[in-house]
């Protein structure tokens, strides 16, 4: 399995070099090439596109096939680049298969039944920051309350609001882990 990622490996450098925008400029998947090049037989990775500057690694050793053609995962570490050097920044967990990691343009999500995480690169530290939670959790009646966290400041929402994020959630890519899954 190992021959075969280093293959996979060289080819994506090589497609990337060949698509590089401009003579003399470095792709910024290229800055990953060492790190992926390190990971274990049994770790999976994939590089996704959000607002930060550089894509974001992420890596997991636990993945399922989520019957949309993804190698899905609810478990995954974070790597970004610090300093100009690539750095293990974090994880991200979602709470059952359910509820596979996901990223769009604003960050990287993780969920489970009553919550959603969004989380983002901080461009300053490289770090992995909460940047929104939004939470549905009932009272002994069995009435919903809603509440959002945003910098570590929650307030009540409504359940519309709650929805809008379940929502954008909900259309959010998610993450297929690639390169060294065929069991080779």
């Amino acid at each position: 399995m190992k021959r075969w990622k280093r293959v996979i490996l060289y080819m994506v450098v090589i497609v990337t070099a060949l698509l590089l925008p401009g003579c003399g400029k470095q792709n910024k998947n290229e800055i990953y090439t060492d790190t992926i090049a390190k990971l274990d037989d049994d770790e999976l990775f994939a590089l996704v596109e959000t607002d930060a500057r550089y894509p974001v690694l992420l890596v997991t050793s636990q993945y399922y096939e989520d019957g949309q053609g993804n190698q899905a995962s609810i478990t995954c570490d974070v790597y970004y680049v610090v300093n100009e050097e690539v750095q293990k920044t974090g994880i991200i967990e979602s709470m059952g298969t359910a509820y596979p990691i996901s990223y769009d343009k604003s960050g990287i999500y993780g969920a489970s039944g009553h919550e959603v995480w969004r989380y983002v690169l901080d461009e300053a530290d490289g770090s992995l920051k909460l940047a929104e939670g939004v939470y549905e959790t009932f009272d002994e009646n069995g009435d919903a309350t809603y509440t959002q966290e945003i910098e570590g400041n929650i307030e009540n929402i409504t359940e519309e609001d709650y929805l809008a994020v379940v929502e954008k959630h909900g259309k959010a890519q998610v993450v297929n882990f690639l390169w060294g899954a065929t069991g080779d």
